[in-house]
């Protein structure tokens, strides 16, 4: 263990306090003294024995090793160096003298110290500080016994205690020096019981090893693979910790700065995170391009384009791969706070002028306090109702002696308070300033603060002239403007109402369908105007011989339509039938003097749970047909299902189609490529299924596939188009020598079958597709829906060698943190985002996230429904490989799909020579980087 100091700036030196100079100083001598009373104890070195010199040289050069390269761990500003101190001080206690273990480790600390270009502060610090533990271990272990001849308990356990007391003084050393320095106490004893444990780990192996030295020379060998195994396996888990440290300082900087909602807050915290978790001293955002030695990404600021830069690091401690992406995220962090940023001022602005709006706007605007007081009345509200005009604005506060609302405005208030939401009402009463009551029109939202209602804001308007064309056009959309009768439309409305009540009370409806007989031949004889004028003695007949309660509509031409609701059953609507077919058997006289009696055949239908306002009206006007065919003249018929037949539904028959058409290969797979942004190479497809019914044509999978799903259909319609999509690509690798990737959709139903592992295998193994080449495209609302099961089966299939991506990401309930559990390795960017990427920095900064996060987790990042040439530009700048959509290429049948890749492979090669060959195994390489 040894002290570095993490964040020194390049070219400066650190200025110590006269405390560290005093614990270097005291290091330093306590260093030489237990130097000087090894070379006293032991004065003749031709003691020491050639196979002691020999493990000395193998420990030294370990040694060495260690602290050249150590685990470095890193406490805020300061990194502190682990190595394999306590493994080696055990070998060299166990088997070589105590001058010789000090000058093993003293030797291998100074060339450590030259070797890492130390100052000669901090090198003669660390060559005291390991001299003085290691001198300190040697006494402790060799007063309790000295190793000799055969190595005992009591001697392993002596040399273990000396360990320990190396690893105390040692710590203790390092401690001292970090507190001199100003790192509190809690930060360095954080993580002291891992230390322990390292220690004791290092121990132990060190007993190990040096047991088995001592019994057998040549097991010196393998001290090297085995304590280098050790150091990286403690090297991956401070590594690990590390990660987990910095992704928890990138979650914690990306609140605090969409927290800040100002540029300058934002920028300090996006530097600050940048110095902080980059552990780099300097940190700056400029124009100018980066220069040699930093680390830099791009970022947007007020609408330019900026650079984040990193520099100032130690030479020793380079910036890596992890280091960069950071950089990218926090770059696209602060991109995105800063546009949330100046959304937020802008709405502040828009917020100011709303309020000095407010004021004169032609609707009544009251602001009502959460106690019922008037805090605000517009001119506009005050014309309007019977209060005074208040002119003070929403924000100010509440005065002294406001009046307290009235009870037409507290009611929406205290309502829109209490439930945190806008109360609308298209149709209330406010009294008006004239004692009256006027008709408005409302709107009422809660004013929110801390998360609390704090008042109401009520917009009104008067709506009396919309209210009387309303009421106009409400007769004229629901009432005949013959017979005044409602009208075939609120028919249909009442009945569907009348329905959906008697699925929560089960209570029976029944419809009479009247068809009047003959009318042609009156309209044709008489003419058009005693037809119409019969027609409205016909519905006054009517009208005058059912409950008030019933609805009599003329349904269309000479037919009448009566709702019966809440029948007892089906004697009640005989009932009102023969009352009708006794009326209209009545002589009328009509205005024109004519004096006619009508006919008129009947036809009754009972409602049933489960059928709609179509399914009764049908069914009573085949009832009606029945008793039409019966002769008419006054006959009534009740629908009986058995006698007159059931509707076929719609759905059953495309079903049936469906079931027909997989039976008859009328399924077709289309295939859509991806292509290269960069060269426009064609790097794989998307296979995607339609269907050709043969008398309607080529059908849309969004007609049918709901249908397939609900149904079961979905699992053979998979089936056929993995087989497709796998023969297709084993005929273009066979016929043009190309590996192109193909994915296929997969369906939440399938995601779910049992069976769908053994389906791949097979569909692989009959084609002799390579498994690398076929990749499944997976939605997010799937996978969330059962995590645990999604996670099994998507390593199920990572394990067969297929590929998986997680399709429209961005679009369901994704969540990063589980992202990253499942074996994805590629994310497709949904076309909503992706079609306003060149105009909406909103979509732009998402799309960047996207791309960012899949670049950090080292996955492919595909942008679907490309359409124009700004999209592909600026997803080209946003770093964007592989994209999809109709820019490129529509989805193309197989023999077109075929012509393409025929003219893309033999372009390439007229191109340029060995072209054709590189476009091929890009094809190929895109299934390693998707």
């Amino acid at each position: 263990m040894e002290l570095t100091r993490a964040r020194a700036p390049r070219g400066r030196a650190v200025k110590l306090p006269r405390a560290t100079w005093a614990v270097v100083t005291a290091s330093v001598a306590g260093g030489a003294v237990a130097l000087l009373v090894a070379v006293a104890r032991q004065p003749v070195p031709g003691h020491v024995r050639e196979g002691q010199w020999v493990v000395a040289a193998a420990i030294g050069v370990l040694a060495l090793g260690s602290w050249v390269w150590p685990v470095v761990v890193y406490r805020g500003g300061e990194s502190e160096a682990l190595s394999m101190d306590e493994a080696f001080f055990v070998i060299l206690a166990l088997l070589v003298p105590p001058l010789v273990t000090l000058g093993t480790l003293g030797v291998a600390t100074v060339l450590a110290q030259a070797g890492r270009r130390r100052s000669a502060v901090k090198s003669a610090f660390n060559v005291g500080q390991v001299l003085i533990a290691a001198g300190a271990g040697l006494a402790v272990s060799r007063g309790i016994a000295v190793p000799a001849g055969s190595l005992g308990a009591g001697q392993v356990a002596a040399v273990t205690l000396g360990a320990g007391t190396y690893f105390v003084i040692n710590t203790f050393l390092v401690a001292t020096v970090l507190v001199s320095m100003g790192t509190p106490w809690r930060e360095f004893t954080s993580d002291l019981r891992l230390q322990v444990s390292l220690a004791g780990a290092g121990a132990l192996a060190g007993v190990v090893l040096g047991l088995a030295i001592r019994a057998h020379l040549w097991v010196v060998a393998l001290a090297i693979p085995g304590l280098v195994l050790e150091r990286l396996l403690i090297s991956a888990r401070f590594a690990a910790l590390y990660d987990r440290a910095r992704m928890a300082g990138l979650y914690e900087v990306t609140l605090e700065a969409n927290r800040a909602l100002r540029q300058e807050a934002v920028l300090e915290t996006i530097l600050g995170a940048v110095r902080r978790l980059l552990r780099s001293p300097e940190a700056a955002l400029t124009s100018a391009g980066p220069a040699l030695g930093q680390l830099a990404a791009p970022m947007t600021v007020a609408d330019r384009p900026e650079w984040l830069v990193a520099s100032g690091r130690r030479r020793d401690e380079p910036f890596d791969d992890a280091d960069r992406g950071l950089l990218r995220a926090l770059a696209a962090v602060g991109s995105g706070a800063l546009s949330n940023a100046e959304l937020f001022q802008q709405v502040r602005l828009e917020r100011e002028r709303l309020s000095s709006i407010t004021l004169n706007i032609g609707e009544g605007v009251c602001a009502i306090a959460a106690d019922g007081k008037l805090t605000f009345v517009n001119r506009a509200a005050a014309d309007m109702i019977e209060l005074p005009s208040l002119d003070i604005t929403v924000d100010d506060p509440v005065t002294d002696g406001a009046l307290t609302a009235p009870s037409f405005l507290l009611v929406p208030a205290r309502e829109a308070m209490r439930t945190g939401r806008a109360i609308r009402e298209d149709d209330a009463r406010f009294r008006g300033k004239n004692g009256g009551t006027i008709p408005v029109a409302y709107t009422a939202s809660a004013v929110m603060s801390d998360g609390a209602p704090s008042g109401a804001v009520i917009a009104f308007r008067d709506i009396t002239e919309r209210k009387a064309f309303e009421d106009e056009l409400h007769h004229h959309a629901f009432y005949d403007s013959l017979t005044g009768l409602a009208n075939r439309r609120l028919l249909v409305e009442r009945l569907e109402q009348a329905l959906r009540r008697s699925a929560l009370d089960r209570k029976t409806h029944a419809l009479i369908f009247v068809d009047v007989d003959r009318f042609k031949s009156i309209n044709d004889s008489l003419g058009h105007v005693t037809g119409d004028e019969f027609l409205a003695a016909i519905g006054a007949r009517l009208k005058s011989v059912i409950r008030s309660r019933d609805l009599l509509a003329r349904f269309g031409g000479d037919e009448f339509v009566v709702l019966l609701e809440d029948v007892a059953g089906v004697e009640v609507a005989i009932a009102a039938a023969r009352r009708i077919c006794a009326a209209a058997e009545q002589p009328m006289v009509l205005p024109d003097g004519y004096e006619l009696v009508a006919g008129v055949s009947v036809g009754i239908a009972l409602t049933e749970p489960g059928k709609t306002a179509d399914d009764v009206l049908r069914n009573a006007d085949v009832a009606m047909y029945e008793a039409k065919a019966k002769g008419g003249g006054g006959i009534y018929r009740v629908f009986d299902k058995a006698s007159m037949g059931t509707r076929s539904s719609e759905r059953l028959q495309a079903e049936a189609d469906l079931r027909k058409g997989l039976e008859r290969d009328e399924l077709e797979v289309h295939y859509q490529p991806f292509y290269s942004l960069d060269g426009r190479h064609i790097l794989g497809a998307e296979a995607l299924v339609r269907w050709r019914h043969p008398t309607k044509g080529l059908i849309s999978p969004l007609r049918f596939i709901p249908m397939a799903e609900e149904t079961g259909l979905i699992l053979p319609v998979g089936r056929y188009v993995l087989d497709k999509a796998c023969r297709q690509v084993r005929a273009i690798r066979d016929r043009l020598n190309v590996d192109m990737p193909i994915s296929v959709n997969l369906s939440p139903r399938q995601f779910a079958e049992s069976g769908l592992l053994s389906q791949v295998a097979e569909a692989l193994d009959a084609t002799g597709l390579p498994s690398e080449l076929l990749m499944f495209e997976i939605t997010e609302t799937m996978v969330m829906e059962d995590l645990s099961g999604a996670r099994e089966v998507m390593k199920k299939l990572n394990r067969l060698g297929v590929r998986l991506a997680i399709d429209d990401f961005g679009t369901g309930h994704s969540s990063l943190a589980y992202l990253k559990q499942f074996p994805v390795h590629e994310v497709k960017v949904d076309r909503i985002f992706v079609q306003g990427v060149a105009e909406s920095p909103v979509d732009s900064a998402i799309v960047r996230a996207v791309i960012d996060l899949a670049n950090a987790m080292g996955i492919a990042a595909v942008a679907e429904g490309v359409e124009t040439e700004s999209q592909v530009a600026v997803l080209k700048m946003l770093g964007c490989q592989v994209a999809q959509g109709f820019y490129f290429s529509e989805p193309l049948c197989a023999e077109r799909f075929d012509e393409l890749l025929t003219r893309h492979f033999a372009a390439a090669e007229r191109a340029a020579p060995g072209t054709a060959e590189l476009a091929a195994a890009l094809a190929g390489v895109a299934v390693a980087a998707r």
